[in-house]
């Protein structure tokens, strides 16, 4: 990471905590995705692991499979499929909703006509997982393999302890979109992997021009937030193509590195093509046939980010991610000029907006009279405001007053912090962990509970400077620490 622009840019770095909204409900945003990015920024993500994470030796971001591979149908039978499915899943127990493992799952499958990617497929009663998915690869002239690794990328399903209905609901992903219910006419086992599947081959066809096309380089994003930038990418053949038009995200270096769990704090790790190679590789051998010891390991070269504001540039600022995120998922839409103002202080009236907006805009009806007598039911974040008031976060001054214009001094900013969270049981530490935090501190129990959680760290010297405004761009540090895991 570059070093920061200036040195109120020093006043935090990277652990997270949980978010939990007053009354301690998780608050669950959209990436899952996902959290601290700024590790993996850098543009040019090129280095290369000096042992490869098992399954993941010869990785190449543009060719995940060969043609052969993608499109052998008969890899395995129904009862090979079956057996592989009992072994897998030997830990797994049905579920007490009805959610079945795929080893003692049946169900019914409809006629299905022939179509430009699928032969004809007739009814069964009772099928198995292993008829479900061996008919399915058949027709559609798709690996049984593929199939099953795509089934454990996308939900887990093969080796899963407890399915879900959920989990079988969105088998695929397909038609599922992020924390809603799939399309009713695709939802479902059954159907999930009759189109999911069918569209593989579908998105391999040049002639239909999906996005990406075998023999072409590409700009693609390293996750859904364009702030991730983007590593290029030179798609080698029809199967890679389709695999990227279904999940349209290239690995990070950090995401590689980390194998087969998660990268810690990265909201721009995404892990289902990085998944798919590693999982294909474990199961059924190299999906390319290059040995599981190649080297290098390493995500594509990339290009630094786009600007999410004019006054936030990659590279200049040790908070970037944090403002860029705040900006992506709505958080934050700075001023009519397109400047976020980073080091301006933040004030009161703007803190309630980003709360109530973290807190997912709950349903609130503001009150027809004002819980401060400075804050006028026409001032832009009266409704903020008040919610703030009403759920606790904060109460004011004693003299009834808000102060909305006030720059917000970062003792409070532990408070609003602490009270957001639901004001958790904590005992603080005999030793302070500032060494500006005594017992004069009003707020000395929150700053250290922030501590303890990894919403702050203060400053080199060991000061937290509570009586400082808090800065805009620190302010973006400490709600991204509090919302993401």
């Amino acid at each position: 990471m570059n070093s920061p622009a200036t040195a109120s840019a020093l006043t935090e770095s990277a652990p997270v905590v949980s978010l939990r909204t007053p009354g301690s409900r998780v608050l669950l945003l959209a990436v899952s995705l996902l959290v601290l990015a700024g590790s993996v920024l850098a543009g040019s993500p090129g280095a290369r692991a000096e042992t490869p994470p098992p399954g993941l030796g010869g990785f190449s971001p543009g060719f995940l499979i060969t043609d052969t591979r993608m499109f052998d149908s008969t890899s395995m039978d129904r009862a090979e499929v079956d057996r592989f499915l009992d072994t897998q899943g030997k830990n797994c127990a049905d579920g007490t909703d009805g959610a079945a493992c795929l080893k003692n799952l049946t169900a019914n499958t409809p006629q299905r006509a022939a179509t430009a990617y699928c032969a004809a497929i007739p009814a069964v009663s009772n099928a198995t997982a292993g008829r479900i998915i061996t008919d399915v690869a058949r027709a559609c002239e798709v690996n049984p393999q593929v199939i099953l690794v795509m089934l454990q990328k996308e939900q887990g399903l093969i080796t899963t302890r407890n399915a879900t209905p959920t989990q079988l609901e969105k088998a695929l992903g397909f038609r599922c979109p992020d924390f809603q219910a799939c399309d009713p006419a695709f939802g479902g086992i059954v159907h999930q992997i009759y189109h999911g599947i069918s569209r593989l081959q579908e998105y391999g066809d040049p002639a239909r021009g999906y996005r990406y096309q075998a023999g072409k380089t590409y700009d693609i994003q390293y996750s859904p937030y364009e702030f991730c930038g983007y590593g290029e990418v030179k798609i080698f053949n029809r199967a890679t193509a389709a695999l990227y038009n279904y999940t349209p995200f290239t690995p990070t270096q950090a995401t590689l590195d980390a194998g087969a769990g998660p990268v810690s704090d990265d909201v721009c790790a995404t892990y289902g093509n990085r998944n798919f190679f590693r999982t294909f590789s474990m199961w059924f051998g190299s999906p390319t046939g290059t040995p599981g010891n190649r080297y290098p390991l390493a995500a594509p070269w990339g290009k630094n980010p786009a600007a999410p504001f004019t006054d936030v540039r990659y590279g200049e600022l040790i908070f970037f991610t944090e403002i860029a995120w705040m900006k992506g998922t709505g958080l934050s839409n700075g001023w009519a000029d397109g400047t976020y103002r980073p080091f301006a202080p933040m004030k009161r009236d703007a803190m309630a907006a980003f709360l109530y907006r973290a807190a997912g805009e709950p349903e609130f009806t503001a009150p027809a009279k004002s819980p401060f007598k400075d804050v006028s039911t026409s001032m832009v974040f009266y409704k903020e405001i008040a919610w703030a008031e009403h759920v606790g976060i904060t109460d004011g001054w004693s003299d009834g007053t808000y102060r909305p214009f006030e720059p917000i001094k970062r003792d409070a900013m532990a408070a609003f912090m602490y009270r957001y969270a639901g004001e958790p049981a904590f005992t603080s530490p005999k030793r302070s962990p500032f060494v500006d935090v005594d017992s004069s501190v009003i707020f000395r129990k929150e700053i250290a509970w922030a501590e303890s959680e990894g919403i702050t760290t203060g400053w080199a010297d060991g000061t937290y400077r509570p009586y400082q405004p808090i800065l805009r761009d620190a302010m973006a540090a400490f709600i991204y620490r509090m919302t993401l895991d």
